[in-house]
């Protein structure tokens, strides 16, 4: 019991119809005009949408019917995306194209609870994407592949096979159409009086090679794990790019939630796999005759759950405005960091409140308000104390250095100080004390100075920051207070 097969009957529907929640007939054709159609939901099924209507007769038996054009290469892309989610259970992953994945899951059974329970988090999670996935889970992939193709659907089809013997039990059962033979070859095998898998099996192995060839055999024997069967692995991309093309145009943001809560739950299996995290999502919102609506939304720090980076799209799209409909979106995440493991604390009933600032929060009050409403402070690398700080995303760190012999509040502007017997003057003389700091700089721009700043004490005991200005007149200024 190693491999695990997924088998997705309908990906050629779900790829245009897992944008949209159940309920909307579907179909698809090979042109729009003209052809029959080729699949249809099940909701097209109850308006009695069949297989082989042309797509005519099937728009006048359901005027709803959205119809749509036959993509491999969507379905390509959607598998290979798929198969990147898949490595949350598992590294080793395997493309079966043009529907099915196989996954070695030998060193994950333990981790997720054993076999009954990887293939239900695994359903859950295809569900969760929109698919509707076939699974089984057996002691070689050609055998797990086949069993699942030939499985029902829902949580009580999902085949468990644990060793070869099983496996043998289970696939003599099997008519000879589940080994996917060709025409001629079912045939002359159905002539020969063979009906099941097992009639086959028991025929000499010699006999089989001269009536179906070699190669026919060597799947055979693959199939039952009587030789190595070798999986190419999948190597899952740097970067996530997910793309959805919407069955019907979307003229309200707030109603994109749901599509785009199947591309963030498909990223967050990317990022799990991979135990990363990104920080920024680049969305793209396609419209038929408009440049996309491009949204990018940022977090303090990498983030890999998908409900948070949802929470924080809601905010979003309840102010964004669209200029048209939306007929397709899209995700990328081009930025991805490793998520390193933080460790708990031992007493965290005991930590002063507010000890970090709250991540979560300022992600939602960003969204909500605008990036530019929440902001942090750092420290810039300049001697100028009007210039010495910056604003920066919430969290980040600046370039400058802490001065503790400077004073935390500025003034907004300079004040000038009165000047009696040459010493100035606030609410009585200031004792400028024996130390003076010279600042001379930023000739490169518009803002240069040329000051001495004093620590002064006035008769009250204050600890103020004054300076004097070394142009034009020389005047005093106090420009800020010690706490």
């Amino acid at each position: 019991m190693r491999w695990l097969a997924l088998y997705l009957p309908q990906l050629p529907l779900e790829v245009l119809g897992r944008a949209c929640a159940a309920g909307v007939p579907l179909a698809i054709s090979t042109t729009r005009q003209g052809e029959r159609i080729l699949r249809c939901d099940p909701a097209a099924a109850a308006a009695g949408i069949r297989p082989g209507l042309t797509v005519g007769a099937a728009r006048a038996r359901c005027a709803e019917l959205v119809v749509r054009v036959l993509r491999p290469g969507a379905e390509r892309e959607a598998l290979a995306r798929l198969a990147a989610w898949s490595i949350r259970f598992t590294p080793v992953v395997s493309l079966v194209p043009p529907r099915s994945l196989l996954l070695d899951v030998a060193a994950s059974l333990r981790l997720f609870g054993g076999a009954q329970s990887l293939l239900d988090q695994v359903g859950e999670g295809l569900a969760g994407l929109g698919y509707e996935g076939r699974l089984a889970l057996a002691p070689t992939p050609l055998g797990a592949l086949v069993v699942a193709i030939q499985a029902g659907g829902g949580a009580g089809g999902r085949p468990i096979i644990p060793d070869r013997a099983a496996l043998g039990a289970a696939l003599a059962g099997l008519p000879l159409g589940a080994l996917g033979l060709g025409p001629r070859e079912l045939e002359d095998l159905t002539a020969m009086g063979l009906r099941r898998v097992g009639d086959l099996l028991r025929l000499p192995r010699q006999g089989l090679r001269e009536r179906l060839g070699p190669r026919r055999v060597d799947w055979l024997e693959r199939l039952l794990g009587e030789t190595p069967d070798p999986r190419p692995p999948f190597v899952p991309p740097a970067a996530y790019r997910g793309y959805l093309e919407l069955p019907a145009a979307v003229e309200l943001a707030p109603a994109l939630v749901f599509p785009c809560r199947r591309l963030l739950a498909e990223l967050g299996g990317f990022l799990l796999g991979r135990q990363a995290g990104v920080a920024r999502l680049d969305w793209r919102f396609g419209h038929a005759r408009h440049p996309d609506t491009r949204l990018c939304l940022g977090a303090a720090r990498p983030l890999a759950d998908p409900e948070r980076w949802l929470e924080l799209l809601r905010g979003h799209l309840e102010r964004l405005e669209l200029p048209a409909a939306v007929c397709g979106i899209g995700l990328d995440a081009t930025q991805v960091q490793p998520l390193s493991p933080t460790p708990g604390d031992l007493f965290a009933r005991l930590l002063p409140p507010g000890r970090t600032p709250d991540t979560a929060l300022l992600d939602r009050l960003r969204a909500r308000l605008g990036p530019d409403a929440v902001r942090g402070l750092a420290l810039a690398a300049d001697h100028r104390p009007e210039h010495a700080w910056c604003w920066v995303e919430p969290g980040a760190s600046g370039r400058g250095c802490p001065r503790p012999d400077r004073p935390l509040w500025l003034l907004p502007q300079p004040q000038p100080l009165v000047v009696r017997d040459g010493r100035p003057w606030l609410d009585g003389a200031l004792d400028l004390g024996q130390e003076r700091e010279r600042i001379d700089t930023g000739w490169w721009d518009e803002h240069a100075v040329a000051r001495d700043y004093f620590v002064a004490t006035s008769p009250r005991g204050e600890r103020l920051w004054v300076y004097r200005d070394l142009r034009g007149r020389r005047d005093w200024f106090l420009h800020g207070r010690f706490g």
